[in-house]
């Protein structure tokens, strides 16, 4: 898990990609992940499309290109954190809460934060290595 997230920290932005009610697929670029006790978690900013399609379907995939030339794919559940006192601490421990362009920090009922389970990382390069968790 640790080997994952470095590699997502060192490429910067990912992408994830969800999909709506209806079955249609959506990407976009995220930036925001940290390990809390050994789980693996994202945020984003209420409300946004991204919490009804992850809360909706949980499944997601995450893809970002290494410094390399390498890449890496993560196939997930989401599981939304709903439990206040988890969501404190992963709220505490987030170096990163998605905030408006120049703004200040979300406040904790801004945010949403899902822990990646059932996860399995790929990572294709001269070598392929799996990673699951």
């Amino acid at each position: 898990m640790q080997r994952v997230f470095d590699f997502l920290s060192k490429s910067g932005v990912y992408h994830i990609a969800t999909v709506d009610a209806d079955g249609k697929p959506h990407v976009r670029p995220f930036g925001s992940k940290l390990i809390v006790d050994g789980k693996f978690y994202i945020s984003c900013s209420l409300p946004k499309l991204v919490y009804e399609q992850l809360s909706g379907q949980k499944w997601l995939e995450i893809s970002a290109m290494g410094t390399g030339g390498e890449w890496i794919r993560i196939s997930a559940t989401a599981r939304e954190v709903t439990e206040q006192a988890e969501k404190e601490k992963v709220y505490s421990n987030s170096v990163y809460v998605p905030q408006a362009k120049g703004g200040p920090k979300r406040s904790i009922s801004e945010v949403a934060f899902f822990e990646l389970t059932d996860a399995t990382a790929t990572i294709y390069g001269k070598e392929t290595k799996e990673i699951r968790w």
